[in-house]
């Protein structure tokens, strides 16, 4: 069985076509769960009318002062939404790079296992502070 069996495949998001002939572009293996994550951590809790625990409670934050306490409930946010909501990865790790934070940028490391193959896999998710 190989890693596109196990973790699946899934559009493109957002959805790109090249032709009608060919249908949508389509994404597997790790792609598809950094994908995944990143719609998880952009939707806002009650944003989806079919699906309203779907999502994180991310966007709290904005327009907070990133100290120490703000931080740690950003992580603690993070963790529980794919916690609940991505049972294809185990979080291993949520750290921040703060270097742009007074640009109103906030990177967001996640180090996480893919269960079903055992791989270790990481991203970066850009977290906007100013934005509305």
């Amino acid at each position: 069985m190989n890693d596109n069996e196990l973790i699946g495949t899934g559009w493109l998001f957002p959805p790109q076509f090249r032709s009608p002939a060919t249908g949508p572009e389509m994404v597997t293996n790790q792609q598809l769960i950094e994908q995944a994550i990143t719609q998880l951590l952009n939707t806002r809790i009650g944003e989806r009318m079919f699906e309203p625990d779907f999502g994180s409670g991310l966007y709290e934050f904005l327009f907070h002062t990133p100290d120490a306490e703000a931080l740690a409930d950003i992580k603690e946010e993070i963790a529980k939404a794919i916690a609940q909501h991505e049972g294809r990865i185990t979080l291993q790790e949520i750290n921040f790079d703060s270097r742009d934070i007074y640009d109103g940028l906030l990177n967001i490391e996640l180090a996480y296992l893919i269960n079903q193959t055992n791989s270790p896999a990481n991203m970066v998710f850009p977290f906007y502070l100013g934005e509305g």
